[in-house]
């Protein structure tokens, strides 16, 4: 288990500043203050996009690269967004190929298009990875590349402003200081630190949206809020964002998944994923997010299904530090507790209902997704190198990692 940060585990999060470097002198030996923001306004409502247009003018834009998708160009919300842009007088470039889990490449190209064309904004519009790749590329437009060379490193020139129209509810990405890219040299997950300037959050744009991706992406946001409230530097408004977030997930992603044209169930998703987002940037996500994404830089499994898989074991490991805060997860996840249960309890009990509404979402366990046991338990010291894991409550040894994987593959 590595005792620092080696050069692909830097920390990922403003946190550590916040924490560390932001600390006064009178502040060092006060355990429980703690620090919140809120890094991006939103625009929220049905038809906001519309709007889209004339809150670029605002910024005082001409010349914008759009960032989006081969799937999410080719539906008619796209269009009416580009149509938003051409009529407030913007130019269009647009680049459409950022795949899932964006790799390095093609954040590289990215930013080398965005350079060329001296662009002057950017525009997202997509999911979670169209997001981190736009956050990435900004960073790309006035510093050399290749994006590799500023994971987990916040010394780099700034941007242009960057405007998020969100298609999927999930990674609340428009309100974190996190971008993940796939560093296709080492086989892994990593992170570069970029905010976004404005975000767009209108149901319309979820409503193509099958129920496989609604439910993984939905379980995203969910393992967001559930690690928020068992951080390891919690706060009062994370907590209160969170556990609202995990109340609308629990009551309006079933219905979305069973009906993706249902305009309330869509908002609220919407609500719930910005919630959970503005959540975990300042409490930060933990072991739950390294098994995840080791799981899915290994064997290329949908994120948000993988922190579904994940989050039982990490809600029992959570409850052995501090079970109170798995206990708020509980209750906003609609769990009534008697009060007498241990903290061993509290954990198998979330952990319980948390795979009792996966299992209700068609997440599928880890052998149906032909994962072998064996394999699982060999990406043990990835998790170790992972950013996340160095924001996890307690220290583990590899032991009791192996323990949680091999739980995540027997229990569910």
């Amino acid at each position: 288990m590595p005792s620092k940060p080696g050069k692909y585990e830097m920390p990922w999060n403003l946190a550590l500043w916040q924490h560390t470097t932001y600390k006064t002198k009178g502040e060092e030996n006060m355990e429980n203050i703690s620090r919140y923001a809120q890094l991006c306004p939103i625009i929220y409502g049905i038809g906001s996009a519309s709007l889209l247009g004339e809150e670029v003018k605002k910024l005082g834009c001409s010349k914008v690269l759009v960032v989006s998708d081969e799937n999410v160009s080719k539906i008619e919300f796209y269009e009416k967004c580009k149509k938003s842009l051409l009529d407030a007088g913007i130019e269009l470039v647009e680049f459409d190929e950022v795949l899932p889990d964006p790799p390095d490449y093609i954040v590289n190209r990215g930013g080398e298009i965005a350079r060329t064309e001296k662009i002057g904004a950017i525009v997202a519009i997509g999911g979670g990875s169209v997001m981190d790749a736009a956050k990435a590329i900004n960073i790309l437009i006035n510093n050399p590349p290749p994006i590799n060379q500023y994971f987990g490193n916040p010394a780099y020139k700034p941007g242009v402003p960057v405007v998020m129209v969100v298609t999927t509810a999930g990674t609340g990405s428009e309100s974190t200081i996190v971008a993940v890219i796939t560093d296709t040299a080492n086989g892994v997950k990593n992170s570069v630190l970029g905010a976004a300037t404005l975000g767009i959050l209108d149901p319309e744009a979820t409503v193509t949206l099958t129920s496989e991706d609604t439910a993984h992406t939905g379980m995203d946001a969910l393992a967001h809020a559930a690690e928020a409230i068992t951080a390891k530097l919690p706060n009062p408004k994370s907590e209160l964002l969170a556990s609202d977030a995990i109340k609308k997930i629990m009551k309006y992603l079933p219905m979305a998944f069973e009906d993706g044209t249902n305009m309330e169930a869509r908002g609220n998703l919407l609500l719930a994923s910005n919630f959970a987002g503005i959540a975990f940037n300042d409490a930060l996500v933990h072991l739950g997010h390294a098994i995840a994404h080791s799981i899915g830089a290994k064997f290329h499994v949908t994120h948000g299904e993988a922190c579904a898989l994940a989050l039982p074991e990490v809600m029992k490991y959570a409850a052995e530090i501090d079970a109170s805060k798995v206990k708020v997860v509980g209750e906003a996840m609609g769990i009534s507790f008697v009060g007498n249960e241990s903290s061993e309890e509290i954990g198998e009990i979330v952990a319980e209902a948390i795979r009792k509404f996966s299992k209700s979402m068609k997440i599928k366990s880890l052998k149906q997704l032909g994962i072998s046991k064996e394999d699982l338990l060999n990406t043990a010291d990835m998790i170790f190198k992972d950013p996340c894991y160095l924001f996890v409550p307690r220290e583990l040894d590899r032991e009791e990692v192996i323990k949680i994987l091999e739980n995540m593959y027997e229990n569910y």
